[in-house]
């Protein structure tokens, strides 16, 4: 059995939070939250201040029904369970990277919930949005260019592709040789993507779909003037871990948070 994991870029008053800003929140080890009428069991952890974990066992009093159904007995029986009870038997998984800057959820569908869970601790304002792997989506999706930069590293692709007309010559800018590495990052105010831009930005994408860029990122500003962000490095948007649930159909959070970590460490190297 496989556990998914879908990855978020997580926004505190419209920036990507700090370890400090979330310390508070994740010092307190046990909590609960009650969101229409669904309500939670908190366990809360910091991992050497890199990774905040967030367990929530949750569960609603509604639907309830007055009888319930021995399956040993094969007989309908009256509910042990009183309506102002509810049984905790959902598990939610969440894991905020500081490094990454990226917040893992087990259920994408919660996003609300964690949201809405910061920003009662937190009392500022918190969003929550989603990667773009794919660039016309994320071309749709803006209305203005705030950063773009890619990285391309020394190697037989690179030295002899169309990434060097970008730069006045970089394969001997200082007369030393190609550079094991280079860069460039270009900031951009409230620039509307033109056709140009578009193309141009496609065309990156080839370079790094061809080996001749490292890592390509672009930043840009949606409708309500949140980041959104384009990402064609070794990013994925989703983590698949094996798990096994237990005899009562529940999985083991411990297994599940050393799991993921391993997984996320995994796909860095």
């Amino acid at each position: 059995m496989t556990l998914d994991f879908s990855t978020f870029i997580l926004y505190i008053d419209d920036k990507i939070p700090t370890a400090e800003i979330l310390k508070p929140v994740f010092d307190q080890s046990n909590d609960n939250f009650s969101l229409n009428d669904t309500h939670y069991l908190i366990t809360k952890t910091t991992i050497e201040e890199e990774y905040f974990w967030l367990y929530a066992k949750y569960g609603s009093s509604t639907p309830y029904s007055s009888t319930v159904f021995n399956t040993q007995s094969k007989k309908e029986e009256g509910n042990p369970r009183a309506i102002i009870e509810v049984e905790t038997h959902r598990q939610l998984f969440g894991l905020y990277s500081v490094a990454n800057q990226t917040l893992y959820l087990s259920n994408k569908k919660k996003k609300i919930f964690f949201q809405k869970y910061l920003e009662s601790k937190l009392n500022r304002d918190v969003s929550i949005k989603a990667f773009f792997k794919d660039v016309d989506e994320f071309i749709d999706q803006i209305k203005s260019v705030e950063k773009v930069k890619f990285v391309a590293k020394r190697n037989l692709f690179s030295s002899k592709g169309e990434i060097m007309r970008i730069f006045p010559s970089p394969e001997d800018v200082y007369g030393l040789g190609m550079p094991e590495e280079f860069s460039l990052e270009a900031t951009f105010k409230n620039q509307r993507p033109t056709d140009v831009f578009k193309r141009q930005l496609k065309k990156m994408v080839q370079w790094k779909d061809s080996y001749e860029a490292d890592s390509l990122l672009c930043v840009g500003l949606d409708d309500q003037n949140f980041e959104t962000i384009f990402n064609a490095d070794s990013f994925i948007q989703k983590i698949s871990m094996a798990a096994v649930k237990d005899s009562q159909g529940m999985y083991d959070p411990e297994e599940i948070k050393r799991g993921l970590i391993s997984k996320i460490v995994d796909t860095e190297e």
